[in-house]
C-alpha cells in the first residue's frame, strides 16, 4: 500500500496503533467526523499518534502508524464506530495544516537489522515468555490483534467485530508468525498494558532492539501478575 506523504492525523492520549493490529475507534468530535467523511471518499487512511505525555496541547509523538478503515458504521446522531487496521510506521515531520482537522507530513519507516545475529535466540526467548504470561491467566480475554493470523480453534466473539484470545489460541497465533517484526508487534499490541512502553516499541525500528524492549517490558508484566 502506498502511504501518502500528507495524511490526516488523529492524536489520542495513551493510544498506540501497530502495523497489522486493529483498534476500535468511536468518532464523535466534529473535526474527526469531517476527517472520516473525507477519508472514506478517498484512500480510507489516516494516522494515529499518541499525544506527547505531560502536555495538554495536541503534540504528537514522533512516530505514528497509518491505518486503513476496514469497517465503519454510522449512527443517526452523526457519530461512527470503526475498526482501523494498522499499515505502516511513519515519522511525523510537521503539520501541513490544522483546520478543519490536522493533516500531517509523514515519512514511511522501515525495519532495520533484519539479518542481525541473535534474532532467533531473542525470538525464542520471547515466545517462551509469552507462554508463561498466558499461563498466568488462561481465562483472561486478550485482544486478537492480527486479523490475518487465524488460530486453530474458533475464537469466541467479544462483540464489535473483535475476537477473544485464550492462552491456547494465543500460542496458536504466535507460532504462526513468520517474522521477528510481526512477533514483537503482536506481543506489544496484545500483552503490554503500559502505553509508554508500547510507544517505545513502536519507535524501535531496529528489530533486535524491538525484541529486547518487548521482552523487558513483558517481564515486568509477568512479575506484576505474580
Amino acid at each position: 500500500v502506498l502511504i501518502p506523504g500528507k495524511i490526516p492525523l488523529m492524536i489520542l492520549p495513551n493510544a498506540t496503533l501497530f502495523p497489522e493490529a486493529i483498534i476500535p475507534l468511536h468518532i464523535f468530535e466534529p473535526r474527526y467526523r469531517r476527517m472520516l467523511s473525507d477519508v472514506l471518499k478517498s484512500h480510507r487512511m489516516f494516522a494515529v499518534a499518541m499525544r506527547r505525555p505531560g502536555t495538554s496541547s495536541e503534540i504528537p509523538m514522533p512516530v505514528a502508524c497509518v491505518g486503513l478503515v476496514r469497517v465503519c458504521v454510522g449512527a443517526p446522531d452523526g457519530t461512527s464506530n470503526l475498526l482501523l487496521l494498522g499499515l505502516k510506521r511513519v515519522q511525523c515531520t510537521g503539520a501541513a495544516r490544522y483546520k478543519p482537522y490536522r493533516v500531517e507530513c509523514v515519512e514511511a519507516l522501515e525495519n532495520a537489522g533484519e539479518e542481525a545475529a541473535g534474532l532467533s535466540r531473542l525470538r525464542n526467548q520471547l515466545v517462551k515468555m509469552v507462554r508463561n504470561r498466558l499461563a498466568q491467566e488462561l481465562d483472561e480475554a486478550l485482544q486478537f490483534a492480527l486479523p490475518g493470523m487465524k488460530p486453530e480453534a474458533p475464537m469466541p466473539s467479544m462483540g464489535g467485530g473483535m475476537s477473544a484470545m485464550s492462552g491456547k489460541n494465543g500460542m496458536d497465533i504466535l507460532l504462526k508468525l513468520d517474522s521477528a517484526s510481526r512477533l514483537a508487534d503482536f506481543v506489544a499490541s496484545t500483552l503490554l498494558s503500559n502505553p509508554l512502553q508500547r510507544q517505545i516499541v513502536l519507535e524501535s525500528l531496529d528489530l533486535k532492539t524491538r525484541l529486547e524492549n518487548v521482552s523487558n517490558f513483558l517481564s515486568i508484566e509477568i512479575e506484576r501478575k505474580k
